[in-house]
């Protein structure tokens, strides 16, 4: 593993301000698991298409860029190959660990298995680990030139691959005996690029109906480090190896590199000025004062010759009611540019002015008017590119707006983990909160990654400070905790207070950690380096705080509201009592009284496992429609006149 990430280019800050040595500091670790991924039994048990479509034969042109499901709200399995392309689920599809992809999604590989898991702790040596193949392809009568073409990066926001860490192509014959004919050795990303890799498909024992390829890596088996990223697969007869033009201008990832302006904040996951989230109740306080004044976008022109584009976005509420259809703005894109809205030079020719420079958002608040319950709501931003070119299946970016009952400065997925290391004092990691309404502090999230250490004998504290410019007063800490890395159906673990802690309107608390001396074991959280808050985060390695040095967000988060009534219920009914189907469902869930009058009058919440209320209904119990709901595990809750009734449901 190496630990130059390339986190030392974020925002061009240098890591040097972090010095790697025996003394205590704050650092940053390689992820060792992916917690996206814990909930691949539900994937499985909820896709009939894998089997189904890894049977299939495919027909010529073969082609992904694996940006299809960020063009809607993403689902459970989004995060896996489409299987009507590819078998096997080991590599990551995502849109948040390559920089400067081609189009928007990539698939990752990494030493991590379909699960999220490490596939083998402690084996540092290149081992072959993940695998993306190709459903069988049609080549018998192929036209001549069958080319295979892709592009490639190693490293990108996440951990270098060694030198021997290989990322290799390998052809099925028609012998059924693997043949490899490609392979890249590992290296420190210094520029940013992708590499393009063509390669013809000439020999006859692969020209057959049947072909397959597939793309495997070697690598550490020990976590998510020795990452390696593929992007725009494409497999097509009548090609030639000069064929490289790419007409196609596509929406970016958020982890987009401007070169004039660095890591700018592009792709917008969030229209807040403060907060990626913020609770549903505190935002009423002033839906106009939170709304941030810019909606910002990254566009690739990958064509060599510039294109006329349009960009546009429409806002959804969570029942799928456009709300919203704030502007649009015309210009072209020069050949060859990656560029955005905020003081860029996509067009900037003599007197033309800045792409989309006055790309405001325009929408001068969320509708407070339709929600899902008192403290819940969502809204889809839909980003739609319009321009005359071959591929429109990138021309659409969609990402959540969520008003829920926590605040958030991180998108929810990290790229690496945050904590001291060789501590020689007690250690505290503090991160700073403005709250917005008077409300109960609640609980804690915090993203708990896997990690290289066994840590369930590794106590730490969770704490709650007062304070304006740093922490101050202690306001709670939570008994010493042994914290569970591995098991959880969500990638946050949530830990409810004690007590009830009020907190004062335009009051800052700061919530964190606090961690004994340790030397071999070291606590860390998740990372997010797509968003700098660098300056809300302090710690303090003994008597005085300092602000981090290290750009990115510190993923622990406060949860404010009502008390989770759900926590602890007794199933005062017994489970036959009250018939619930379908469970596993698709949306539509029945229930069925066993006697006459048991829904009389009933309340019905269904709470996720975070605790929030995503659905409620007095009466009419007999259907619920949870449509609106994404695929996972929730919590029902029905309460009769005879008690309460709480189960499972999983929604597919």
């Amino acid at each position: 593993m190496n630990n130059n990430l390339i986190i030392k280019h974020f925002f061009f800050v240098c890591l040097v301000l972090m010095v790697f040595g025996a003394t205590a500091q704050e650092r940053l670790f390689d992820l060792n698991g992916n917690q996206r991924l814990s909930n691949y039994e539900e994937y499985l048990r909820s896709s009939t298409a894998i089997s189904r479509a890894a049977d299939d034969t495919l027909d010529l042109p073969f082609f992904d860029d694996f940006s299809e499901s960020f063009s809607r709200l993403r689902n459970l399995g989004d995060d896996y190959p489409n299987p009507s392309l590819w078998q096997g689920n080991t590599v990551y599809v995502n849109n948040h660990m390559a920089i400067n992809p081609i189009s928007q999604g990539v698939a990752t590989f990494d030493g991590l298995n379909e699960r999220g898991r490490a596939y083998a702790f402690g084996l540092s040596v290149p081992t072959l680990s993940d695998s993306l193949t190709s459903n069988c392809i049609r080549l018998a009568s192929a036209p001549d030139t069958v080319y295979l073409s892709f592009f490639y990066q190693a490293q990108g926001m996440g951990n270098a691959p060694e030198f021997e860490d290989l990322l290799v192509l390998e052809f099925k014959d028609t012998a059924e005996r693997w043949q490899q004919v490609w392979d890249a050795n590992g290296y420190i990303l210094e520029d940013f690029k992708f590499n393009r890799v063509m390669i013809p498909i000439l020999d006859e024992r692969y020209l057959f109906d049947g072909f397959q390829f597939r793309f495997t890596n070697y690598a550490s088996l020990s976590g998510n480090v020795d990452h390696w990223h593929i992007d725009y697969v494409e497999l097509d007869g009548g090609r030639t190896k000069t064929d490289t033009v790419i007409r196609d201008v596509a929406q970016m990832s958020q982890t987009s590199f401007v070169p004039e302006l660095g890591y700018a904040q592009t792709g917008t996951y969030s229209l807040l000025k403060e907060y990626a989230s913020m609770p549903w109740q505190h935002y009423q306080e002033n839906v106009e004062g939170f709304m941030g004044d810019t909606a910002y976008m990254v566009l690739r022109n990958n064509d060599t010759t510039a294109l006329q584009t349009s960009i546009s976005l429409q806002i959804f509420d969570h029942t799928g009611a456009l709300r919203y259809d704030v502007l649009e703005r015309e210009a072209p894109v020069f050949a060859g540019r990656i560029c955005g809205n905020e003081q860029n030079t996509c067009n900037v020719i003599g007197g033309s002015s800045n792409f989309f420079s006055n790309f405001d958002s325009d929408v001068p608040s969320f509708p407070t008017d339709q929600e899902i319950s008192s403290d819940s709501t969502f809204f889809e931003l839909h980003f739609t590119l319009g321009v005359n070119d071959n591929l429109s299946v990138n021309d659409v970016r969609v990402e959540k707006q969520e008003f829920y009952n926590y605040y958030a400065y991180d998108d929810g997925t990290a790229e690496a983990a945050y904590g001291l290391g060789e501590l020689e004092n007690v250690g505290r990691v503090a991160v700073k909160y403005n709250i917005k309404k008077q409300d109960i502090l609640r609980s804690i999230q915090l993203y708990l990654n896997p990690v290289e250490f066994d840590l369930s004998q590794v106590p730490v504290k969770l704490a709650v400070w007062f304070g304006n410019e740093q922490p101050e007063d202690t306001l709670w800490t939570s008994p010493s905790l042994f914290l569970n890395y591995t098991d959880h159906i969500n990638y946050f673990y949530h830990y409810f207070l004690d007590r009830e802690l009020q907190v004062n309107a335009n009051s800052n608390i700061w919530v964190g950690w606090i961690q004994q001396p340790a030397t071999n074991q070291k606590f860390s959280i998740g990372f997010d380096q797509r968003t700098d808050n660098s300056d809300k985060v302090f710690y303090n390695l003994g008597t005085t705080w300092s602000q981090s040095s290290i750009p990115g967000s510190v993923m622990i988060r406060p949860v404010f509201g009502q008390e989770y009534s759900w926590v602890g219920v007794e199933e005062n009914e017994k489970p036959s009592q009250l018939l619930i189907y379908p469970n596993p469902s698709t949306g539509t869930v029945h229930l069925q009284e066993q006697y006459v009058g048991q829904l009389t009058n009933a309340t019905l919440q269904v709470f996720d496992l975070s605790g929030r209320t995503v659905h409620q209904q007095t009466g009419n119990l007999k259907t619920l429609t949870l449509d609106q709901l994404i695929s996972g595990t929730y919590i029902l809750r029905v309460e009769t006149v005879k008690g309460i009734f709480t189960q499972r449901l999983i929604l597919q």
